[in-house]
């Protein structure tokens, strides 16, 4: 799995995997009122991916559960080595 930073709602999201072999959950970290903060998103039976304590995430960022979780899913799996080119 690959840690990967994204901002969204004017923030930048720093997400930490907290596995190996598959994406299950994320450490991720935000800057709020000049202090790192730090919650956990984990991955649900349906394969989508949601803030796990509420209360550790500022409430400002509650609405970009959704976006975070489509993030996880674009920048967090890693398909190939990152030292890999891309051919065109």
């Amino acid at each position: 799995m690959r840690n990967f930073k994204v901002e969204a709602e004017g923030a930048e999201f720093e997400f930490i995997s907290m596995h190996v072999r598959e994406a299950k959950a994320f450490q991720v970290y935000v800057m709020y009122d000049d202090v790192k903060r730090r919650f956990h998103m984990q991955r649900n039976d349906e394969g989508e991916f949601y803030i796990t304590n509420h209360d550790h995430c500022p409430s400002v960022y509650h609405k970009a559960e959704e976006l975070l979780s489509k993030a996880i899913k674009i920048y967090g799996i890693e398909s190939k080595p990152e030292n890999e080119m891309v051919k065109r």
